[in-house]
């Protein structure tokens, strides 16, 4: 449960309106107003339902009053150790989504650069990801026709569009960042960063080529 104070503070961190957070949360506009002003409680479900949806946009409710932003946590893999950065990274995103199941959305991949690397343990992998019910997405150059899954899951980029130096990977609440030109990657965890690369996502995976 959260008071009617910790949800105004919440939205006041976020600069999130009324009418916004009521969209996030299923609810009425009328019924996020009547609950910060004191008029009624909402049911225990409906009351998850706005705890939720303020979670997942990255707030912390402490205590019986207290709100705050939750902290950025991230955490760098050196490519340079090219025998353990990327199976450690695929071991991030099944173990991120592995309880509930989920979905993987890859952008500006080379994927048989990674097949080449780690045959095995890419092999490995997407077995133990669809076991679990986890499922990908994943964007590509126009032309690339090493497709180790269902084509289905692929979309191709323009090649202009695909050079933008880096690969992508959304899971979770996570956004992996691999830089083809340095030497790391860089996992942030925070939804608002998650979902504002998962739009980013979505535009690109509607505008881009189906192969064949």
């Amino acid at each position: 449960m959260i008071t009617k104070e910790q949800c105004r503070a919440a939205r006041s961190f976020l600069g999130l309106k009324q009418a916004e957070l009521a969209t996030d949360c299923g609810l009425s506009k009328t019924a996020i107003t009547h609950f910060e002003s004191g008029l009624f409680n909402p049911r225990a479900e409906n009351m998850a339902s706005i705890r939720g949806a303020l979670e997942k946009r990255g707030i912390e409710f402490v205590g019986s009053y207290g709100v705050q932003k939750r902290p950025v946590n991230f955490e760098v893999l050196d490519t340079r150790e090219t025998e353990t950065a990327l199976p450690k990274l695929w071991d991030d995103v099944f173990e991120t989504l592995k309880d509930n199941g989920g979905e993987v959305l890859i952008s500006h991949l080379d994927e048989k650069s990674a097949f080449d690397h780690h045959p095995e343990k890419l092999d490995a992998h997407l077995k133990r990801l669809k076991a679990h019910n986890i499922t990908e997405r994943l964007l590509v150059c126009e032309g690339d026709d090493f497709f180790v899954q269902d084509v289905k899951c692929y979309r191709w980029l323009p090649e202009d569009v695909y050079k933008s130096g880096m690969t992508s990977f959304l899971y979770g609440n996570k956004v992996a960042i691999q830089f083809w030109n340095g030497h790391f990657i860089l996992i942030v965890n925070h939804p608002e960063i998650y979902e504002e690369e998962k739009q980013r996502f979505e535009y690109l995976w509607a505008r881009a080529d189906i192969p064949y």
